[in-house]
């Protein structure tokens, strides 16, 4: 690559010698001077822009090491060094300012659409410096893409991509690369920003006549001890957002809901839990209060219907 490149510079500067030489030390074709002029002018920019884009593609390729970027830097410098060029080259051959403004409206326009991707991650880039909407190290979910932010850099971000396949808030070993432009057309779900903790619910299904309100207490009490630390935590935590967002409620305690349903009693056990732990708290909790239940006669866990199918089974068994 690099000797194409200096090939062609000696090439071009040759051409430039050539016509200069027939313009100034000859008298061959004193009847096309006019032409020549033009030709050795433009020559001369093909040679200076041409030497620009040499000097340019070397600085990436030594500052820039990330592939991506570097090609996306190299296909930007080329795309618009090209446009100058054709602008200075209308410059040289059309005197007219109606026709040179008419020529720079249309490659300003082909510069448009030839960068706008492009265009749009750099301002999208712009954005996410300026305004912060999330930063490397938090979760984040655009486009129904779910993962915690690796790196962001001038045109894409990078995440660590977490569900899809994977039943839980865990990793699936797949790395996403986002162009910066998402930040002007879609949402941007932050898990962990100003507020590093999330709500989450777990399912409890009593069966009608379960001693309902001893199930309340122990599901409680196994919440606070498996949950010890959050509360306080989140509580501070939205005091802090109160000096910055109108925050209406800082109850963060651990409640239980109910609702009647066809066939049992539902209760939801509603707390705080930081999101990257949430489904190991979840399977501790369900350990637990599954453990605890199970000492309890007056306490059945499931549906009507659950029961009656195993009550059944038991039979035919016997």
């Amino acid at each position: 690559m690099g000797l194409l490149r200096g090939f062609n510079l000696i090439v071009l500067s040759l051409i430039a010698i050539l016509i200069a030489y027939v313009i100034y030390f000859t008298d061959f074709l004193i009847d096309y001077e006019f032409f020549l002029i033009k030709s050795l002018q433009s020559v001369i920019i093909i040679l200076i822009f041409y030497a620009i884009k040499a000097v340019i593609e070397n600085v990436i390729r030594v500052r820039i090491h990330d592939t991506k970027e570097r090609y996306t830097f190299r296909k930007a410098i080329s795309i618009i060094i090209t446009f100058l060029a054709l602008a200075f080259l209308f410059a040289v051959w059309f005197k007219e300012t109606t026709g040179l403004i008419v020529a720079y409206g249309i490659l300003s326009a082909g510069i448009a659409i030839a960068l706008q991707d492009l265009l749009k991650s750099i301002a999208g880039g712009i954005i996410i410096l300026v305004s912060r909407p999330f930063r490397a190290g938090d979760r984040i979910e655009v486009d129904n893409i779910i993962g915690d932010v690796l790196d962001i850099r001038n045109f894409s971000t990078s995440l660590m991509e977490i569900q899809e396949w994977v039943d839980g808030d865990q990793y699936t070993g797949r790395l996403v690369q986002l162009p910066n432009s998402f930040i002007l057309s879609d949402k941007v779900k932050n898990y962990t920003k100003d507020f590093s903790f999330i709500w989450d619910e777990l399912q409890i299904m009593l069966v009608y006549g379960s001693n309902w309100k001893k199930a309340e207490d122990i599901a409680l009490k196994v919440a606070k001890e498996t949950l010890y630390g959050f509360e306080e935590s989140a509580k501070k935590e939205l005091l802090n957002m109160g000096e910055k967002y109108f925050i209406t409620t800082y109850d963060v305690e651990t409640k239980l809901y109910m609702k009647l349903q066809e066939n049992w009693i539902d209760i939801r056990l509603r707390y705080v839990v930081d999101p990257r732990q949430r489904r190991k708290i979840r399977n501790n909790l369900v350990q637990k209060l599954l453990e605890a239940y199970d000492q309890e006669e007056d306490i059945n866990v499931g549906t009507a219907t659950s029961l009656d199918i195993m009550k059944s089974a038991q039979v035919i068994k016997k």
